[in-house]
């Protein structure tokens, strides 16, 4: 039961961080949401929305490596 959890939760962090970097990749290159977001706050937007990308797919990796190890 406990491998399916985390199974399950590593392809739902996973699908998150294809979200985040299509988010970014939407606020990057369209105007959306430019009547509300815009200028530095776009800017800051994007790169938050990176830097958690960038977090969680390092999270994904450690937890990968972590069972490979223990197997």
């Amino acid at each position: 039961m406990r491998n399916n959890i985390n199974f399950v939760t590593l392809w739902f962090s996973a699908a998150m961080v294809i979200l985040v970097i299509a988010g970014a990749i939407a606020f990057t290159f369209t105007d959306f949401m430019a009547d509300r977001v815009y200028g530095i706050k776009r800017l800051v937007l994007t790169l938050v929305f990176l830097a958690y990308a960038v977090y969680r797919s390092i999270r994904i990796y450690q937890v990968i490596k972590s069972k490979n190890n223990d197997k």
